[in-house]
């Protein structure tokens, strides 16, 4: 495919950086200090870079502490932090205190305030960063609109998020003026950057005038399978052209669940649903033609009196008297409007019976458009959850594991220590084609130490397991764990790939981070948008990825396509002979793979499952409701 170049969103002192003054004292493994403007660095005693000690860091003078002058390589995680402080005094400097925002200290970015609304305020979102391609340390820049509290998400504020355009449609020109409001707000605020100065030095730091260039790849574009191996580069006209790539083996038993007062509402759902002369989508046939399955809605609904736990048990203990042979038992809820309406309490009840369930609220059933848009995707959700596959994607030549590693802990805000009374991890498996397999749990325990020792003796066991059946076992983590939740991972897949020394499967680690502040622009086209499947390397093992964008062959815009996911291949003992090409290829592939919705998050599913799961399971903790029957083979959780 086609190489070109991005244009990163990173100003890079292209001079280098000088050596800057802290304040050490030696840290020994036990101890601690209240005083969060100190931390902990390692350093080098003197010179030599590989004789180190572990030290206290301080940037002020201190009692105790001995000054040292540091080299930008000697620790770059402490050099960034040096550049971040040395911004943050020169926004004191120069600015008055409403021009910008540096109330998280523990975070590196600094916030420069603009134009303030009623809803929320614009910023410029600078974060230091060492750009391992260019060997330079530098400023990722970013635009954020931050909604101020109590303030409700609307139209409004996407439009100043610049989702939506000034009409109040989608934004097709969302780069373009992503980049305008960057580089207006830089010049504005150039004035800090240019009295930047690091400890002990009396010059100014020299900012590069212009955005970065990196080396672009483009990976093979995402291709979907549906019935008798069909093609299509779309999932719906795939699906209405040539069906489902395998369709549900029992007759899907809809049972719909309400209150008396919305009996018409649920009526509306159900001739939506079947698609008949009545149907409010003209875009949607209905089922049995996009999915090839009759679905036979129940003639006795389940009416409750409320959205409580006790109707909900109730409602529950009727579902499982109508199940019968030969049937699909898909309870279909009609709540009221978003909220607390009881979509948790039934959540619960249900997946703790392991019973898939879909849920509708009146907000999209009574609204006309809202269900003609939502319909779809409504039916979609039910057929998997019944058991059939609507499509699957390309993968790579390598059969493949995937393995999504998700966590929820519960947090109890007055509890000693972390505040973590139960430690939860699962996993979600899929193939590298996006064909969902199943849930387990890794690990669920109420103290750290028991958890990571079930999650690796749990890991330990699926990988070797899974080793006999596919040449390749690829595990994604997301952000969201933690350093020594990493550290164990990383740890048995170097402890299993060890034990298998014939070569005949391989092992890799992949951190997946959505949140992220890289942005960067197509300098190719008029809307600056990045080719799909785009990538650009930062450094060893780290990339920037566009699960979407425009098509090489058709550079229209028709949505605002999101910024890169940053990933981090983690070294690990097996992966010696994986090409880094292939294991991103596999993460393109798979975001194309989500049965959630025709325009789903484009992320990949063994990412994204294991979010929507880790939310739901949190939720139920935070509220002493069941835990989900998470070994069911059904994408209860969709």
């Amino acid at each position: 495919m086609k190489d070109y170049k991005i244009e990163l969103s990173f100003l890079g002192y292209g001079q280098g950086l000088p050596l800057f003054t802290v304040y050490r004292q030696p840290r020994s493994p036990s101890s601690s200090l209240d005083d969060r403007s100190i931390r902990g660095y390692s350093l080098p005693v003197e010179d030599d870079k590989e004789d180190r000690k572990d030290y206290w860091i301080s940037f002020e003078p201190r009692e105790g502490f001995d000054a040292f002058s540091v080299h930008p390589d000697y620790n770059r995680h402490l050099t960034i932090q040096a550049l971040s402080l040395a911004l943050k005094k020169s926004a004191k400097r120069n600015l008055a205190p409403n021009d910008f925002d540096d109330s998280k200290s523990f975070y590196r970015e600094v916030c420069l305030n603009f134009t303030d609304y009623l809803e929320g305020t614009e910023q410029l979102v600078c974060e230091p960063y060492y750009l391992r391609d260019l060997d330079q340390y530098g400023w990722l820049l970013d635009f954020h609109f931050k909604l101020k509290p109590g303030v409700a998400f609307s139209r409004k504020v996407q439009q100043l998020s610049l989702s939506l355009d000034k009409n109040y449609k989608r934004n097709l020109n969302a780069y373009i003026d992503r980049k305008r409001r960057i580089l207006k707000f830089y010049e504005a605020r150039k004035e800090i950057f240019d009295n930047c100065r690091l400890e002990g030095q009396s010059d100014s730091l020299i900012l590069n005038d212009e955005f970065s260039e990196l080396d672009s790849s483009v990976l093979q574009s995402k291709l979907y399978f549906f019935s008798n191996n069909k093609t299509s580069r779309g999932q719906y006209i795939g699906l209405k052209d040539y069906g489902p790539l395998r369709p549900i083996k029992l007759i899907p038993k809809l049972i719909f669940i309400f209150e008396e007062r919305y009996r018409y509402s649920a009526r509306k759902l159900a001739t939506a649903i079947l698609g008949t002369k009545d149907q409010v989508s003209s875009t949607f046939p209905g089922f049995s033609k996009l999915f090839k399955a009759n679905p036979f809605i129940d003639s006795n609904p389940i009416v409750i009196q409320d959205s409580s736990l006790e109707s909900f048990q109730g409602a529950l203990e009727l579902v499982k008297e109508k199940n019968e042979d030969g049937y699909a038992l898909i309870p279909i809820l009609v709540l009221p409007h978003d909220g607390d309406n009881g979509y948790l309490e039934h959540k619960a009840i249900f997946a703790n019976a392991g019973i898939p369930s879909q849920v509708c609220t009146l907000r999209i059933i009574d609204d006309q458009n809202s269900l003609k848009w939502s319909i779809a995707n409504i039916a979609l959700q039910v057929f998997c959850k019944c058991g059939g596959s609507p499509w699957k994607v390309r993968p790579t030549s390598v059969d493949s594991l995937i393995i999504g590693i998700g966590q929820s802990h519960r947090r109890m805000p007055n509890a000693d220590g972390d505040g973590i009374e139960r430690f939860f991890a699962f996993s979600v498996m899929t193939d590298n084609s996006g064909l969902f397999k199943e849930i387990e749990v890794l690990a669920d325990h109420k103290n750290e130490k028991d958890y990571l020792t079930g999650l690796r003796s749990s890991l330990s066991a699926i990988l070797k397991k899974s080793s006999g059946s596919y040449r390749r076992v690829v595990l994604h983590t997301s952000f969201r764990l933690k350093k020594k939740e990493i550290q164990a991972i990383q740890d048995t897949v170097n402890s299993v790939s060890s034990q298998k020394t014939d070569g005949t499967c391989q092992f890799a680690v992949v951190k997946i981070n959505q949140k992220n502040r890289f942005f960067g622009f197509n300098p190719e086209t008029n809307n600056l948008v990045p080719y799909e499947g785009s990538y650009v390397k930062l450094g060893a093992g780290e990339y920037l990825m566009w699960f979407e964008g425009i098509y090489q062959d058709r550079s229209t815009v028709n949505k605002a396509f999101p910024g890169p996911t940053h990933v981090h291949i983690l070294k690990t003992e097996g992966d010696r002979h994986i090409p880094e090409n292939e294991l991103l290829q596999d993460l393109l592939n798979l975001s194309g793979a989500n049965w959630r919705g025709f325009n789903a998050k484009s992320v990949p599913v063994s990412v994204f499952y294991c979010h929507l799961i880790a939310e739901m399971v949190r939720d139920f903790q935070e509220k002493g409701l069941p835990m989900p029957a998470v070994t069911d083979l059904k994408p209860w959780f969709l």
